[in-house]
């Protein structure tokens, strides 16, 4: 027995979680990148489009009066130019065959066959020109090679830019593996969630998203200064292209103590500025109000309900707020109470344009995974010696940061995507919650602060379920586009 304890102790550590990482990665990726059809990602055209327009020195969007599409009518719009042939393919021919998307033998040689025109077009893309574009640099690399190796067919540019983002959630999925000092089954968890390894296959940057967030925590968990530093680099790249995270630069204050508490602050005060700086000129810039199909005011609204509104509108949803303030937590309450399944399966996976939904057993099944990750924190050896008050602080601070910026996403998408006057918060998706996962490292107190468990003990089930996944999610993808 103590020799197979002995073999299990020597191939169960980091090494060996980093290989199923990749193991299990790879290949989801990869063929998520070959399968899912251009356009078949929540919001990719917009996201190809932001990568475009780097190849053309396009760092900042521009505003420009255009038409909107609804009403025909005059209005200011947001984006910036890009070639013609990679807009349109970017939405990828399919087919409706009882209600779902497929690609035909058609629709397939249309794909392959559209020819690159070097004409260019100004694309409205209000929600992605606001991100900073630092992390569509792995996909606007892979449009350039795009350019270069196949003469810039749209096709080919696109999957091109997709092997680029999913190389950079690999690198970055590895070296926050690499780098842990602990909770490497939680990380291996969130990268490995079907929803993270769908988003790395394609040029959405929400992927991205998760592979920094994963990465910004791991760093921390080394309590270094110099790792916390880097931690805090890694984190503002994430705050850049969505600032309402902000929150999550508190986990940077941990420990809530002197001595180094100040130098701790002065660094976490530093990193703020530029997330500020970026914000506030893309508020002066950029931002504009999204586009919406002709609605009339919500029930909250006090105005006249029988007129027409064709677009959102931060400052009246404000306003409703503030008419009454118990609304900024009973309107993410009452969304919460109607929507937490969903939220919930959305975050594990609902793959495509959220219409492939799993089996019920397959979020449960990840679920339980989920837990005994956690559970393995209980368990795991911390740097340094913590005492049970410190670590009961850390509990709580951090537990009250990611609820904050749990309601602050409720908050801010009631603001800028909710029509006026709606009595739920529209807009908000499970995949938006994966970059808070990473920080549970530092809610979850050790029970054996000196022990250090095996990190791939708890990982076992998220290892097996990944495994799974290689042959599972591809075919979903198939039978939804291909085989229907």
């Amino acid at each position: 027995m103590s020799d197979w304890f002995e073999v299990f102790q020597r191939y169960s550590g980091k090494s060996a979680v980093m290989a199923l990482f990749l193991l299990c990665a790879l290949p989801v990726t990869v063929l998520t990148a070959l399968i899912t059809p251009p356009g078949q990602s929540p919001d990719e055209p917009a996201h190809i489009v932001r990568a475009a327009g780097l190849l053309h020195g396009a760092v900042l969007g521009v505003r420009k009066m255009g038409v909107n599409p609804y009403t025909g009518e005059p209005e200011m719009l947001s984006g910036v130019k890009v070639k013609q042939a990679l807009l349109h393919a970017a939405f990828g021919p399919t087919t409706q065959i009882d209600g779902h998307p497929v690609v035909t033998a058609d629709d397939f040689l249309a794909m392959r066959s559209q020819p690159p025109r070097p004409q260019r077009q100004f694309a409205h893309i209000p929600n992605t020109i606001t991100y900073f574009p630092l992390t569509y640099v792995p996909a606007t690399l892979g449009l350039a090679l795009g350019l270069l190796v196949a003469g810039g067919k749209p096709f080919v540019c696109i999957i091109l830019a997709r092997f680029g983002m999913l190389l950079a959630y690999l690198a970055l999925g590895l070296l926050a593996l690499r780098i842990a000092a602990y909770g490497e089954a939680l990380l291996l968890t969130v990268l490995l969630m079907p929803m993270s390894l769908f988003l790395a296959g394609t040029v959405n940057q929400d992927g991205m998203m998760i592979g920094l967030a994963c990465l910004a925590g791991a760093a921390l968990t080394r309590g270094t200064q110099d790792m916390r530093r880097f931690g805090l680099v890694v984190l503002v790249v994430m705050l850049l292209a969505k600032p309402p995270y902000l929150p999550l630069l508190g986990v940077f204050l941990l420990p809530l103590f002197v001595p180094g508490f100040f130098w701790r602050l002065r660094d976490v005060v530093l990193a703020m500025l530029p997330v500020l700086l970026w914000a506030g000129l893309i508020a002066a810039l950029v931002v504009v109000p999204f586009d919406k199909p002709s609605y009339h005011p919500g029930p909250l609204f006090t105005g006249d309900r029988s007129v027409l509104i064709d677009h959102t509108d931060p400052a009246a949803n404000l306003h409703i707020l503030l008419a009454q303030p118990l609304r900024f937590f009973s309107l993410p309450w009452d969304t919460l109470r109607q929507c937490a399944e969903i939220e919930l399966d959305e975050m594990i996976g609902v793959l495509g344009l959220l219409q492939i939904l799993m089996p019920l057993g397959y979020y449960v099944l990840w679920c339980i995974a989920g837990g005994v990750a956690l559970a393995g924190l209980l368990f795991s050896g911390r740097p340094g010696l913590t005492s049970g008050g410190t670590q009961a602080v850390n509990f709580i601070w951090t537990t009250l940061l990611l609820a904050a910026n749990f309601w602050l996403l409720f908050v801010m998408f009631y603001l800028n995507w909710s029509n006026v006057g709606r009595d739920v918060v529209d807009g908000v998706q499970g995949r938006y919650f994966l970059p808070l996962l990473p920080f549970l490292l530092f809610a979850i107190p050790s029970l054996r602060p000196r022990a250090k468990l095996p990190p791939l003990l708890p990982a076992l089930p998220v290892a097996l379920l990944g495994l799974y996944d290689i042959g599972y999610i591809p075919m979903r993808l198939l039978y939804t586009y291909y085989l229907h």
